[in-house]
Order: C-alpha cells, then structure tokens, then sequence
C-alpha cells in the first residue's frame, strides 16, 4: 500500500499523464492518423477457385480525398478481367471490385494510397490536402484441393 502512496504526490501523477501522452494510450484519445479504414471481403464464386473480392475504403475525416486503389502482385492470383487500378474520389464510403482465379493458398493484399488531386473530385468539394499517406488490408484465402 506504501508504494501506491507514491502516486498521490502531485509530480507522479503528471509524469505518468505524460507517459500515456507520449504513449498515446491516454483515456478518450483518438487515433488522428487514421485517415482511411479498409475491409477486404473475399466471397467464393460457384466455380472452382474462383472469387470475388470487394475493397471497401471508408473515408475517416471530413474532407474528400483522392485515393488510388490496387491489390499486390502475387502469382497465385490470375485476375479473371484485369488487374485494375482505381483511382477515385472518396468522400464517404466507397467499393471497388476484383473476379479473380487463385491456383494455391495465398494472401491477398489490398492498398489504398492517398494521391493529388488531378480534377478527379469535382469542383468546389472540400479536398483533403496530399499526404504520403497509405493503408494496407489482407486477407488469406483458400482453395479446395
């Protein structure tokens, strides 16, 4: 009990309130680096190894962002149209969709990059200023032997 007494002394307390500053574990604090939240969903389609999988980017501030949309590189993964890249105003909330055809067990990797805006938001939207910023998802995803 003596050793507790040491945190009713007004310097212990602030020190340890700077910790959980430092440490940004403070009670009620938001993580204000987040500006994107990912899900990647991969559903089977009724053919042998093949899926489709939906991105959904969920923008977390109030302003419109450019973001560039993509998935990795991974031989395992054959995409059934095209390994397309999306590129698009995100206000709110947003899908963007794959088919593809996966030979073996495997990760797949979403991305979601914030990029320039190149007249890609329509004018007068408030646009969320270019950072360097990018968020990753995975998911693993199985295939029937």
């Amino acid at each position: 009990m003596a050793s507790l007494q040491i945190l009713y002394q007004p310097q212990a307390v602030i020190h340890v309130l700077i910790l959980c500053l430092i440490l940004e574990i403070a009670s009620g604090q938001d993580n204000r680096n987040t500006l994107l939240s990912l899900n990647l969903e991969v559903s089977s389609i009724n053919k042998a190894n093949e899926f489709t999988v939906t991105l959904t980017v969920t923008n977390k501030v109030d302003k419109c962002m450019v973001v560039k949309i993509s998935t990795e590189d991974n031989p395992n993964i054959k995409y059934l149209s095209a390994k397309a890249t999306y590129t698009a105003c995100i206000c709110t909330i947003h899908n963007f969709f794959w088919d593809i055809h996966v030979s073996a067990n495997t990760v797949l990797q979403g991305k979601a990059e914030v990029v320039p805006d190149k007249d890609i938001c329509p004018d007068g939207e408030n646009i969320f200023p270019v950072t360097s910023y990018v968020e990753t998802v995975t998911s693993k995803i199985l295939v029937m032997p």
